[in-house]
């Protein structure tokens, strides 16, 4: 019996963490971002995570499915659990911070942490961090 319920318990774990990766799949959803787009919305990374952090309802209605360009300071460049590469630019001092996922490496490649940067993309919200998909480099 106690076996039985270690092995439910794991089925359970194992749909749940599958079911929680559907958020990571669709990071190249959404506007197609290129030179030529112009932002709804310009702030800086502060700013933006400030307003997530007072108030993530106001913050979404303001922001969330808006193509906002973002400036601040390379804090992190990496690849998320899906391979998706990302830079973070400060939010808060220590802890809180705004995930840019690029769609091409080669952009990310070329960066380096501390580095003032501007980016666009669209903006999908608190979740964890302030997410922002598709972006380019402005």
């Amino acid at each position: 019996m106690k076996n039985f319920l270690s092995l439910i318990s794991l089925i359970f774990f194992v749909l749940i963490a599958f079911g929680s990766l559907e958020e990571f799949e669709g990071l190249d959803d959404g506007p197609k971002i290129t030179s030529d787009t112009k932002p709804n919305v310009t702030v800086s990374a502060r700013k933006l995570y400030k307003e997530y952090n007072a108030n993530e309802i106001a913050a979404d209605e303001k922001y969330k499915g808006k193509i906002i360009q973002v400036s601040g300071i390379i804090r992190d460049i990496g690849n998320d659990i899906m391979d998706n590469a990302y830079v973070t630019l400060i939010g808060d001092q220590y802890f809180g911070d705004i995930q840019c996922y690029f769609n091409e490496k080669s952009i990310v490649a070329g960066l380096s942490k501390g580095k003032r940067i501007s980016v666009i993309g669209s903006c999908s919200g608190l979740m964890m961090n302030v997410q922002i998909n598709n972006c380019i480099v402005k």
